[in-house]
């Protein structure tokens, strides 16, 4: 199994590519996003990964998060460098594990571009609660996972409709925002209050 994993790995750092024009994406991206309140950071790998998730739990006062299985299973070395960095942090079993903890991280299929949104598409409702019922969420894009529009998005979205059973996708784009009849609006009632995106060049 082990084997199996690095073979992996060795095979993902092989074809990955960054976009020539990755820079002009990450901007658009940012200016999206960033009126939002939202956190946008692109660094070089898995041992910086863990360690703006640990400053980031500094910041806001905790010791611990939860982490979707998703986001260890692709990339274990970032587990191995969260743990080095001093950071507790758990897999939740069930999503009441999840609902109202200060942090949490996860693993998006894709970044979009034009509209600053993140596709989550957990497989599971224990790794998609860490999104939806966490009060800071750090959403982590492979760099080369940034595509321009919504258009280079709809292949990933037939492949997450097409999965045995049926598949379950969201767009996000920064915090949850609710607004009553009279027009006053809520940040962090029915989800995220803050959002950070960290997009990771190497990320195993």
């Amino acid at each position: 199994m082990a084997a199996l994993a690095s073979n992996t790995r060795a095979l993902r750092m092989e074809t990955v590519t960054i976009p020539t024009d990755i820079e002009a994406r990450l901007k658009r991206f940012t200016a999206c996003v960033e009126p939002l309140g939202v956190t946008v950071a692109r660094i070089p790998g898995s041992a910086e990964a863990a360690h703006f998730v640990a400053e980031t739990a500094r910041e806001i006062e905790v010791g611990d998060a939860v982490v979707s299985s998703e986001l260890l299973a692709a990339a274990p070395a970032f587990g191995t460098a969260l743990s080095a960095a001093g950071l507790e942090f758990a897999v939740p079993a069930t999503v009441s594990d999840t609902r109202d903890r200060a942090l949490g991280v996860s693993l998006a299929t894709l970044g979009i571009s034009e509209t600053g949104s993140t596709m989550l598409a957990e497989r599971t409702l224990e790794d998609r609660a860490v999104g939806l019922l966490t009060r800071t969420h750090i959403t982590i894009v492979r760099t080369s996972d940034l595509v321009p529009s919504l258009a280079e998005a709809a292949s990933a979205m037939r492949d997450i409709a097409l999965r045995p059973g049926g598949g379950y996708g969201s767009f996000v784009t920064g915090p949850s925002r609710t607004a009553d009849i009279e027009m006053s609006l809520t940040v962090g009632v029915q989800g995220p209050a803050r959002v950070l995106t960290l997009f990771v060049d190497d990320l195993t």
